[in-house]
């Protein structure tokens, strides 16, 4: 028989487990926003951290993965209170109808932005829109997941420090703190920080850290990179014959310019190789990119050229 204490303490338990499992669940499903703005927005007003989830949600079987065994778990959800985060959703479906053609461009407008070149990728930044972090794709578990994050808030949190603690310098003093500062960040994200750039910049008028040489090739590389953008959509569909030809003479064009820089002169370069494969002019093909490779020698880009040269190599020796 059981008595009224050991009920009562049953009682206690049962209503502390219920209590337990609703919050779990409650947090299980945090709030995801899926306009990007308006989350940079939210984060302004309200000094949180932002973190944005570029995924295919319905092809991609990574973000499939990410989502259902870590941000959809109870320990994602409750990290994310914890730290505030401001979840956002920039979802890259391939169902017909899903989302508007306007949206899609939109969102690839940002992938570009972030230079974000597979799914699922994570970014971690602030309300401006500076990220300090990115993660590509999924880890085994929650946990494994969560210092990852774990670790990008840290570094945020040691760069906001030594931030904090340059701009009580002055004169060339505060800029080399700050640049000093900026160094925590990925190198492939400082450039995004263009408030914190611009401040360095101010208390360095010589340029001594090169961040105003930087910044004038990055305004270039925009500029080429829209240029570039604008040529590739001029020339979808020309293929074959007479018209493939002109649009290589177009690219040749282009490349002609002395002030390309090496990782637009890399990519028109492919483009030429892609032109002559169409044409099974192998020999031409290979030719262009082992022009593109060496248009930008040391760089990822370059580097992943080098399976493809010999692949065509190989294809080339076959048909002796």
């Amino acid at each position: 028989m059981v008595s009224h204490k050991m009920n009562t303490f049953f009682h206690a338990i049962g209503t502390a487990s219920f209590s337990l499992a609703v919050a779990s669940a409650t947090l299980a499903a945090p709030a995801w926003e899926t306009d990007f703005n308006k989350g940079l927005e939210t984060a302004r007003a309200e000094n949180r951290p932002v973190m944005v989830e570029f995924t295919g949600s319905d092809w991609c079987p990574p973000c499939k993965y990410l989502r259902s065994t870590i941000l959809d778990s109870p320990e994602f959800a409750n990290y994310a209170e914890k730290n505030k985060l401001v979840l956002v959703e920039l979802d890259f479906p391939r169902t017909p109808g899903k989302i508007s053609k306007e949206l899609m461009k939109e969102r690839e407008d940002i992938m570009r932005r972030y230079g974000v070149t597979g799914f699922p990728t994570v970014m971690l930044m602030d309300g401006t829109g500076a990220p300090h972090a990115r993660i590509v794709g999924p880890t085994k578990t929650a946990p494994e997941y969560l210092e990852k994050l774990e670790n990008a808030r840290e570094l945020k949190n040691s760069l906001n420090g030594e931030i904090a603690a340059a701009r009580k310098l002055s004169g060339s003093g505060r800029a080399a703190a700050l640049a000093k500062a900026l160094e925590k960040v990925p190198d492939e994200l400082q450039g995004y920080h263009k408030e914190l750039i611009a401040e360095i910049m101010a208390s360095d008028p010589e340029d001594r850290f090169g961040f105003g040489k930087k910044e004038k090739e990055a305004r270039l590389m925009a500029q080429q990179s829209e240029m570039l953008e604008q040529f590739y959509l001029s020339q979808r569909g020309k293929i074959r014959g007479e018209e493939a030809q002109k649009s290589r003479e177009e690219a040749g064009k282009i490349l002609a310019s002395p002030d390309l820089l090496p990782p637009i002169r890399l990519k028109l370069n492919k483009f030429i190789s892609d032109s002559y494969v169409l044409e099974r002019n192998y020999p031409k093909s290979l030719e262009y990119l082992k022009i593109a490779r060496d248009s930008d020698p040391g760089s990822k880009e370059s580097a992943r050229l080098q399976p493809w040269i010999e692949n065509m190599e190989k294809i080339i020796a076959g048909e002796k």
